[in-house]
This record gives C-alpha cells, sequence and structure tokens, in this order.
C-alpha cells in the first residue's frame, strides 16, 4: 500500500468541505447520512491519538469490502485508490482552518480482496484554541466510484490525562479502533506523555435503567461514581479482564479524566444470542407483556419463544414476523454501535429514538450536542429532538434529551404502528404531516374579498 501526504489549503476536496457550508460553521449541515446504515459511502474508523502538545496523530481503518477495486486491463493488478481530506477546526461554530491537508491512498491487489486498508496521519495543534478542544473534519472519498464520506471529530486536548492520551493496541501492537472489548481477551494500553509504571483501575459493574420514552417527566437517577472495585495493572504488561462492566484507568485518584474500556458481553455491538432479544422488546410492550416475558430471563429458549410469539400476533404471519424482527433488531444492533457510551446505545436517549422512528432525516451537530429532525423539515408537523451532550468522565458520547410532554402523541402513534405490524420510520411521519395539512387546508375558513 502506498501512502503519500500532502499539506493543501481549501484546495480540491477542502474547498468542498468549506464552500458549502454557511457562515454559522459546521453545526449547520445535515449529518444524518452518519446514522443511516443504507448509505453506501465508505465508513472508515479513526482513533484520534496525541504525541504532544502540538502534535496528534490520527489513525484510520477501511475495509477493503467498503472500496471499488477496478484494473485496466485483464493483465494488471485490482487497484484501489481513495483519499482522506482533512481540516482542523476550533469548533462546530467556526470554520477558519487551524490545520489542513490530504492523504491519498493506493493499494493494489491481484484480486479485489477482504482486509482492513490501516494507517494514520498526523495533525498539527500549534495554534491552540482558549480550551484546547477542536473538532476535526474528515471528508473520505473512494475516488474510483466518487463516493465520498464526511465525518466530524471531536478532540480534547485540554490536559494531559484525556482518553485521547491513551491508545489501546493487540498483542501484536495493532491499534484497537473500538473501545469495548470480551472478556478474556488481551490488549496493551499505551500512556504518551510519560513513563508510567502502574494503572490504577476503577471497575464499575451496574444494571442502568433503560431509556424513558420522551415525553415522560421522570428524571433519570444520578449515576453513582463511587466504584464497585479498584485495583492497579502493570502499564508496560499485557492487560485483560474477566468480568463484564467497565473499566476506568487514571494515573492518581485526585482527578477522573482518565481512558474508560467497556465490556458489555463478548458479542457486542451485535445481537448475536437468543437472550439478547428480550430486553429491547420492553420499548413496545405494555407492563403485563413485559412481566411475562422477564419471566423467561435466564433461560434463552423460554425467552426466544415468547418474543417469537409477539412478533407472530402483530405480524399475521410467520414470514411478515421474520421481516419485523430483523427491522427491530437491526436499529437495535446500529444504536449500539452508534451511541454505545458508559451503557449500551440501544438504552440511550438518542437509542431509544433511533429504535422506535429509524434513522432521522437530518442530524445538526454543534458544541452543545445534536438536533435531530424527522419529516419535512420546513413544516410546523416536524419532530424536532435535541439532545444536549453530556460532560461524562467515562465517554465523550453521552447525550441526554430535552425531553417534552407535547411528544406523547407522536410517540403513541409510532408504537402502535409497531404493535400493529409495522416498521415505523420517517417516511410515515411525512406521510402524517402530508395529511394533516391537507386535513388543514380542507377545514380552512373561506376568503371573503
Amino acid at each position: 500500500m502506498q501512502l503519500f501526504r500532502t499539506t493543501l489549503l481549501f484546495l480540491l476536496a477542502l474547498a468542498l468541505m468549506v464552500g458549502c457550508r454557511s457562515k454559522e460553521g459546521f453545526q449547520a449541515t445535515n449529518t444524518a447520512y452518519v446514522y443511516d446504515s443504507k448509505e453506501l459511502a465508505p465508513r472508515p474508523e479513526f482513533v484520534i491519538h496525541h504525541l504532544s502538545p502540538e502534535v496528534s496523530r490520527v489513525y484510520y481503518r477501511i475495509s477493503s469490502t467498503d472500496l471499488l477495486y477496478m484494473r485496466q486491463t485483464e493483465s494488471k493488478t485490482y487497484k484501489a485508490n481513495f483519499s482522506v481530506a482533512f481540516n482542523l477546526v476550533a469548533s462546530f461554530e467556526l470554520t477558519q482552518s487551524l490545520d489542513s491537508g490530504l492523504v491519498n491512498i493506493v493499494d493494489e491487489a491481484p484480486a479485489p480482496p477482504q482486509k482492513a486498508l490501516t494507517g494514520y496521519f498526523d495533525i498539527n495543534t500549534t495554534q491552540q484554541t482558549p480550551d484546547k478542544k477542536y473538532v476535526l473534519t474528515l471528508r473520505m472519498v473512494d475516488l474510483n466510484r466518487q463516493v465520498e464520506f464526511d465525518n466530524f471529530v471531536r478532540i480534547d486536548k485540554s490536559n494531559p490525562n484525556t482518553a485521547e492520551n491513551f491508545l489501546m493496541t493487540d498483542t501484536a501492537g495493532n491499534v484497537i479502533y473500538k473501545n469495548h472489548i470480551p472478556v478474556n481477551v488481551p490488549f496493551l494500553l499505551d500512556y504518551t506523555p510519560k513513563s508510567v509504571a502502574e494503572y490504577i483501575v476503577s471497575y464499575y459493574n451496574r444494571d442502568f435503567p433503560l431509556a424513558l420514552p420522551p415525553y415522560s417527566s421522570v428524571n433519570t437517577p444520578a449515576f453513582e461514581l463511587e466504584a464497585d472495585s479498584t485495583f492497579t495493572v502493570r502499564a508496560d504488561q499485557e492487560i485483560s479482564f474477566s468480568q463484564h462492566g467497565f473499566y476506568h484507568f487514571r494515573l492518581d485518584t485526585n482527578q477522573w479524566d482518565g481512558f474508560t474500556l467497556f465490556s458489555f458481553y463478548d458479542e457486542f455491538p451485535f445481537i448475536a444470542k437468543k437472550e439478547h432479544l428480550g430486553e429491547p422488546l420492553r420499548y413496545l410492550t405494555t407492563k403485563s407483556e413485559y412481566q411475562e416475558l422477564a419471566a423467561t430471563f435466564g433461560n434463552a429458549a423460554e425467552t426466544k419463544a415468547v418474543v417469537d410469539k409477539f412478533w407472530q400476533e402483530r405480524a399475521g404471519s410467520l414470514e411478515r414476523s421474520k421481516i419485523l424482527i430483523e427491522a427491530f433488531y437491526n436499529r437495535v444492533q446500529l444504536a449500539n454501535i452508534f451511541f454505545s457510551s458508559y451503557l449500551e446505545g440501544w438504552k440511550s436517549d438518542r437509542g431509544i429514538i433511533y429504535i422506535i422512528y429509524g434513522p432521522p432525516n437530518r442530524v445538526y451537530s454543534s458544541t452543545a450536542g445534536e438536533a435531530w429532525v424527522y419529516g419535512d423539515e420546513a413544516s410546523s408537523l416536524s419532530y424536532y429532538f435535541n439532545f444536549v451532550r453530556v460532560s461524562n468522565p467515562f465517554t465523550d458520547n453521552d447525550y441526554s434529551l430535552e425531553r417534552m410532554n407535547s411528544y406523547r402523541y407522536g410517540w403513541g402513534q409510532a408504537i402502535e404502528a409497531w404493535r400493529n405490524g409495522h416498521i415505523y420510520n420517517s417516511k410515515d411521519i411525512k406521510r402524517e404531516q402530508d395529511e394533516q395539512q391537507q386535513s388543514q387546508y380542507r377545514q380552512r375558513s373561506p376568503y371573503w374579498y
């Protein structure tokens, strides 16, 4: 694989990244495609690791199956050609570039391969912001297909103890791009700013409650910071854990910043076993239905039987129930991938909205959080969900929904649709908007001239 780095200032791809934004900055960009699994653009993964106050390294990984390999003639090798354009800014609200560049990657193979393409490039943070926090905009382009995918990554260099000062690798030195790992799988954790002998690890084994409906006025219980146990591990040796839960690594107990590793269950984020089917169904069941279902927990076969019965009664046929099950649990799985923090993504505020309503039509990110829009944005009947970003010592992916009683009617419609055997999504919301607008038009008062 050949790698070329060219420092460019708003040329070609970068010109597109900035030119189409409004004066409000990148927060005016619709990034709903990030949460839509049907988007066919390449989806690279990124890990940020700070090498010094002035330099941060960006590791990337992309599956070769996401790229188009082409050859000019039968005697030539297959070749993939893609680029990553990056632009460092102070926040979503600003577009003034602090550093920018373009990385071109070419991979050749005798046949289209199935592998991960990995590499890295460095960004310069010499121009520091007052809070030493940044947003890195990344545009990935498959040059053979001319398909692109934009991503926005938050960077925190506010102090030397933030998570991005740690780098997790496997025992062969390969970067691990997820912050969750099965039990009994060894890994290495490197801390860059200075040499350390050991890490202090706080272990949490909690059963967090599910997200409440968006109209609920009940307050979520506060998270108890006291750990279930605390111990130390050698920084220069392989680490593995024998219990599920999450583990918070720190250098000392006088500050909370550190690196957190999650181990929900070994197959996470996938819905891979019968016992994974029961709990998410709470979003659609009545209290009595869920009590019947919960009574089977601990017996995977019985849980599966009750789940199948629930879906078949609503679908009307076995084949239709299979379609509903696939759609519902695919959303649960994607919620795990997109929204997991200190709890599984399907239990989170964004997770419950995503599972019931599906991918939003529009997503706007800002320093404060995310705004989701379902339906026609110009309509007064659109569904708006505002998620506030929560300061959390264990994760930078914790968002809290601003709940309102006005969501009650729309939520009821969505739940009823699922219970009637219909896969609810934004198209249903758009249809409901059109029907209501037409009804309002027919009922309007006549005008006299």
